[in-house]
């Protein structure tokens, strides 16, 4: 993939206002369902995330970050909507019930089996943890979920009539390698970020902007003003791009172009990206 760079023309079609990367090995997840919140941010009630998929628990721990970022939390949550875009989620559960079925019949599954390990699980945990009273959607589950649920978010924040909707993107770092009772033989990690996203209310946003562009002709960028990301591909580079276009100075945007087309751009506005032509980041191939 490549540094495509937008047109003036193209509106950002919303702002970001806050965002956390939460990283945790599997061997780690299970302490994490009983932790406290972060300081600043809502507690759960007890218990909440019991029986709650690896992915979701991950995925929650990162918007409750996300809100504990700034010292000045949204004063409701209400008027929020949340989408949610886990990548292959609910596996191991799921290689789990399958051999206790075959051992045990079907008086082994758990009830809780089907509302946790399904699409909607990270997104409705999310939203009734946190009184959020907006749409409510899952999307993707599959390889494609971070371009997936990028162009779901921000196709939707514009119309969805939201304070804010959160976009929560899960994924292993490699996928847990289990034995035949459904155990896991390998720690990987599990990566889950959220990003608070607003409509643009102004022409000139001042915050960090995410914008759509149809998979048209695009122009190339200048010589020398590319920079590969680090960290990868997937949601890994996501993160690490974000954290680069967020910080004083350092990029002044970065290009992740959807399997079937669509370019999307997250840019730094003046004030941030600086006056000397930061670089633009471009996705790896």
């Amino acid at each position: 993939m490549h540094t495509l760079p937008f047109e003036p023309s193209v509106r950002p079609a919303c702002v970001l206002e806050r965002h956390a990367v939460v990283e945790v090995p599997l061997s780690e997840i299970q302490a994490l369902r009983d932790a406290p919140a972060p300081a600043g941010a809502p507690s759960l009630p007890p218990r909440f995330l019991r029986h709650c998929d690896e992915q979701t628990v991950v995925g929650v721990r990162a918007v409750l970050e996300a809100l504990a970022s700034q010292a000045d939390p949204p004063a409701t949550l209400a008027r929020d909507g949340v989408i949610a875009a886990p990548r292959l989620a609910g596996r191991i559960t799921a290689a789990q019930t399958l051999a206790q079925v075959a051992t045990a019949g079907g008086v082994a599954v758990s009830p809780h089996v089907v509302p946790q390990c399904s699409l909607h699980a990270l997104a409705s945990a999310v939203s009734v943890a946190l009184g959020m009273h907006g749409l409510n959607l899952g999307t993707s589950g599959g390889p494609e979920a971070l371009s997936e649920g990028l162009f779901a978010a921000l196709s939707l924040v514009p119309t969805a009539g939201c304070d804010r909707i959160w976009l929560v993107l899960t994924e292993w770092d490699e996928e847990p390698a289990l034995d035949a009772a459904g155990r896991p033989k390998n720690d990987p990690l599990c990566r889950g970020v959220a990003l608070a996203l607003a409509p643009c209310t102004v022409a000139q946003p001042a915050g960090i902007t995410f914008a759509l562009r149809p998979g048209a002709e695009r122009v190339a960028a200048a010589p020398g003003s590319e920079t590969a990301v680090a960290g990868g591909s997937g949601l890994a580079a996501f993160a690490a791009a974000l954290a680069l276009c967020t910080a004083s100075g350092v990029i002044a945007s970065w290009s992740h172009v959807c399997p079937w087309g669509t370019e999307i751009r997250i840019a730094a506005p003046p004030s941030v990206a600086g006056a000397t032509s930061p670089p633009i980041l471009r996705e790896a191939a």
